[in-house]
């Protein structure tokens, strides 16, 4: 019961109440647009205004009974039914048709301002109201006309005809705003649900990807501690007697050092960063671009791959970040550069490993590439390996991504 703004949808308040925080509440209205303030307001508008009807209109015509005081207090009475609107919007409307029905049966002329009650109470009801209380409110509204029309000592076939358009007109205009309303809270709850969802997805996989990093920390990091120990125990035994091999044991220390110590380095950058970037997979790598290439010409970008150099096996934190760095760039084009076509070149150099992603779209800027954070977070990447890395617009059209990791750096930064 209730006149209600969001009859018949569900509220994405409601449904998003959950620990995770719940959704923004809507604006809110404006005082006198509440139910209660706006159902008082237009019940003393429209009983005023039959008061004044009742004062200021001349003689009655021929047939119709005499004003008197009963035709007041069922004036006034219709008036004041509007206040109803507040809690059920079929019971003023209800009330509406059976005080007018009244005043056509005591053979009164029935004032303007009663017949404007019914108008409005159909209008809350077909709008605001349950749609069955909305289809009720059509049989009593059809009931109530064929009644008064009875009753009036006659009535030409024209004003009848009008008085049953212009009824329908409301109830049209009330149909389609009912509608209207229906629709943009459906999209708004929609909208609820994918951003909620999208807030638990995004912190389910910040989750995922720390446990996964603390796993490889365990294992690649576990492992190259192992063999520092495995190795300083053996070099400690035969320093005296077999310093060459224990020199190749140093040596082993020393790569292995190295590499945790990237390992460990790369880990605690990512983990530094805010949760919405923190999420690495180490499972790509230069191994797969082709297939990333394929997934980007399937979302309808056309990539072309080049490779120049022999390949070679790369140490997997260097994989990893060459692998993102390609991931990030096309990323970005696909999202900001329109209808165009992408190049990727990579060349594996003596030294260094070189990656170039150009593209001949509308030119994005550094700035809405990823909203920022992309660029700055391939920027990181390449910085842990002591690398080079340009991204902008290219003079000729386009943006271009250009990065250089060197190879001799690649076991882990110093």
């Amino acid at each position: 019961m209730g006149l209600d703004y969001t009859a018949g949808v569900e509220r994405p308040a409601d449904i998003l109440a959950a620990p995770s925080g719940a959704a923004p509440a809507p604006p809110r209205r404006p005082h006198l647009l509440e139910p209660f303030p706006a159902s008082v307001v237009l019940a003393l508008i429209f009983t005023a205004g039959g008061l004044v009807e009742l004062l200021t209109r001349a003689g009655v015509p021929v047939g119709y009974r005499e004003d008197g005081a009963a035709l007041i207090v069922l004036t006034v009475l219709s008036g004041l039914t509007l206040g109803l609107l507040w809690w059920s919007p079929l019971v003023s409307l209800a009330a509406a048709v059976v005080l007018l029905c009244g005043q056509a049966a005591a053979g009164y002329e029935f004032t303007v301002a009663a017949v404007g009650v019914v108008v409005v109470a159909s209008f809350a009801t077909v709008a605001f109201d349950h749609w069955k209380r909305a289809v009720a409110a059509g049989f009593v509204v059809v009931a109530g006309v064929i009644f008064v029309l009875l009753e009036l000592p006659s009535v030409p076939w024209q004003a009848a005809l009008g008085t049953w358009a212009s009824l329908s007109v409301i109830w049209v205009v009330g149909v389609v705003i009912r509608i209207y309303r229906g629709s943009i809270e459906r999209a708004e709850r929609r909208a609820a649900l994918f951003a909620a969802d999208r807030e638990v997805r995004a912190r389910e996989a910040v989750a995922e990807e720390r446990a996964r990093m603390a796993r490889e920390l365990h294992d690649s990091v576990g492992h190259a501690l192992n063999v520092v120990v495995l190795h300083a125990g053996a070099a400690q035994r035969i320093i005296d007697k077999k310093p060459e091999l224990a020199r190749e044991a140093l040596d082993s220390i020393e790569t292995a050092g190295r590499q945790a110590l990237g390992d460990i380095e790369r880990m605690l950058g990512i983990l530094r960063a805010p949760e919405e970037e923190a999420c690495c997979d180490v499972t790509p790598g230069m191994g797969q671009l082709q297939t990333l290439c394929d997934q980007v010409r399937e979302a309808g970008l056309p990539v072309e791959l080049i490779v120049e150099g022999e390949a070679r096996p790369l140490p997997a934190s260097l994989d990893l970040t060459a692998y993102r760095i390609v991931q990030e760039s096309l990323t970005n084009t696909l999202k900001h550069a329109g209808k165009t076509r992408a190049t990727v070149s990579v060349r594996y150099e003596e030294t260094s490993l070189a990656l170039e992603v150009l593209d001949e779209g509308r030119g994005v800027t550094p700035a809405t590439a990823g909203g920022g954070r992309g660029l700055l977070g391939m920027r990181e990447r390449v910085a842990t390996f002591r690398g080079e890395l340009e991204a902008g617009p290219r003079p000729e059209g386009g943006f271009g991504v250009r990065a250089r990791l060197p190879l001799a750096v690649a076991d882990g930064p110093k």
